[in-house]
């Protein structure tokens, strides 16, 4: 949408670059994705988009899981004893 908007200043700013830059436009507008589909680069790049985004999401929930973990495990502590007072409020 950038690009579309920019042609206004193109047009006044550079009127000698308004074709290339209506050019570069129109490629992107229409011909950028199915050149890359043609050539499979899209799908090379969805699997790759899709894997880190697994990849993450892997790591999210393994934090969270440790943190529940790690509360439940607080909780069972905290029954047992007195809590020493130089420790934090809540520790």
């Amino acid at each position: 949408m950038a690009l579309v908007w920019l042609v206004i200043l193109t047009a006044i700013a550079f009127p000698e670059l308004l074709i290339w830059h209506l050019l570069l436009v129109l490629f992107l507008g229409l011909g950028l994705r199915p050149l890359l589909e043609k050539t499979g680069l899209y799908d090379l790049y969805a699997q790759v988009t899709v894997s880190i985004a697994e990849r993450w999401d892997r790591k999210f929930v393994e934090e969270r899981r440790r943190e529940i973990e790690r509360d439940k495990r607080r909780k069972i502590y905290r029954r047992f004893g007195n809590d020493d007072p130089r420790l934090p409020k809540n520790w």
